[in-house]
């Protein structure tokens, strides 16, 4: 604003009486001047209000907290000593419909939990234990068990620190001509011995190519540790590399051990 105001005043200009100055042509000095007028060049000051607006405007704007490119992306937490470190995962409650997918979903699951540090109980153990308690049959699905369970029992049942939940919502390849559309959805959630919610993910993994192929996924699930029959499932299944991608997208915030 003190710039615009420094623009401003070197335009005016003083002009002197036509009297004061014939006067001093002809007496040799200065007679009673008229005060003095100011003299605007309105020609040369006519941006000036645009000037004064622009200026008042540019010292109030603030760049927003965030909207720098070059903000550097948060990092993956890392968990604290509190944080669970021994896991069950619960057979995935299929909204989907599809078997295979609940069950390459909870494979994946496992694989990166851990690959983030995490001690993971087997999914036969954890499948058993709830057979057992609940006293249901292998014809039952292990979900039906746990419709109506505490998840406070089931910590002190399985014998872990914390629980994971996970929901298949879409699970879904569609075929139109040459071009193919993948779309997989999923929520996730962990609980721990009190049943607190400790974090929650959701994704919906959304594709589409022209061709309908997959990569190969031989390099990924090579020392995977994930059974062969669900290496077989992914092999087969044109929504592998879409599940892939949903798990890893989701859990790169949930909080790693290493």
């Amino acid at each position: 604003m003190f710039r615009a105001f420094q623009q401003f005043f070197p335009r005016f200009s003083l002009r002197r009486s036509p009297l004061c100055s014939g006067l001093e042509e002809s007496t040799g000095r200065g007679g009673p001047c008229v005060r003095p007028r100011l003299r605007l060049n309105f020609g040369q000051a006519r941006g000036l209000p645009l000037l004064i607006i622009l200026q008042f405007f540019t010292g109030c704007v603030s760049v927003p907290q965030g909207s720098s490119p070059a903000q550097k992306q948060p990092s993956t937490p890392l968990a604290g000593p509190d944080f669970p470190q021994q896991m069950a995962i619960l057979p995935v409650n299929n909204k989907a419909g599809d078997a295979d997918g609940a069950i390459i979903l909870r494979a994946l699951v496992k694989r990166k939990l851990e690959e983030d540090g995490y001690r993971v109980q087997p999914f036969d153990e954890t499948d058993q234990i709830i057979r057992d308690r609940t006293s249901i049959g292998p014809e039952v699905p292990v979900q039906v068990a746990l419709a109506n369970q505490d998840p406070k029992i089931l910590t002190t049942w399985l014998g872990v620190d914390g629980i994971l939940h996970a929901e298949l919502l879409v699970f879904n390849r569609a075929q139109l001509t040459v071009y193919t559309r993948r779309e997989v959805k999923a929520k996730f959630w962990l609980t721990d011995r009190e049943n607190a919610k400790l974090w929650e993910g959701n994704q919906d993994s959304d594709s589409g190519s022209f061709g309908g192929g997959s990569v190969s996924l031989d390099g990924y699930l090579t020392g995977s540790g994930i059974s062969p029959d669900v290496v077989g499932k992914l092999s087969r299944s044109p929504l592998a590399n879409a599940t892939i991608d949903l798990v890893d997208e989701t859990f790169a915030t949930f909080p790693q051990r290493r």
